[in-house]
């Protein structure tokens, strides 16, 4: 049994160790606070206000709905957008969306998914947190094909 204490005293001073590096870290923040505020828009991200009511197509090029709301996870990940299809919302991955920017603007061009309207007619309806969520049409979605540029 004596064998086992020292491996344990050791993992018990690593992460003792480890501990005050993890404290540290805000305090790095507090000490230069302007590095930690972005300063400009990436290329690759999207405003909210600009992807909320924007047209989402199908690979056929016709328009599906509109994007209804973002879910955003505790991480600052948007983890879905919810799309209004006909009297219903669907809830995409955002990793499923192609948005393309207008030249020479910050404005959105288009919004493309892999999916048909008919599928996601199909798909099931996404219930917001607190609503009911109802039982009908549609299953679970297969993966998108990528959609065409």
């Amino acid at each position: 049994m004596l064998k086992h204490r020292p491996a344990a005293a050791g993992l018990a001073m690593a992460l003792s160790l480890a501990a005050p590096a993890f404290a540290q870290e805000p305090q790095a923040a507090a000490a230069n606070p302007t590095n930690a505020f972005p300063r400009q828009q990436g290329a690759d991200q999207w405003r909210g206000s600009r992807l909320i009511g924007a047209t989402v197509y199908g690979t056929d090029n016709n328009s599906i709905g509109e994007v209804d709301d973002l879910l955003i996870g505790r991480d600052g990940d948007v983890r879905a957008v919810v799309v209004g299809v006909g009297d219903k919302n669907v809830a995409l991955p955002f990793a499923s969306l192609t948005i393309k920017r207008m030249q020479g603007s910050n404005a959105i061009d288009k919004i493309v998914v892999g999916y048909s309207k008919q599928q996601l007619q199909q798909a099931p309806r996404f219930a917001f947190d607190g609503e009911a969520q109802t039982t009908g049409v549609g299953g679970a979605l297969t993966a998108p094909a990528t959609p065409a540029h």
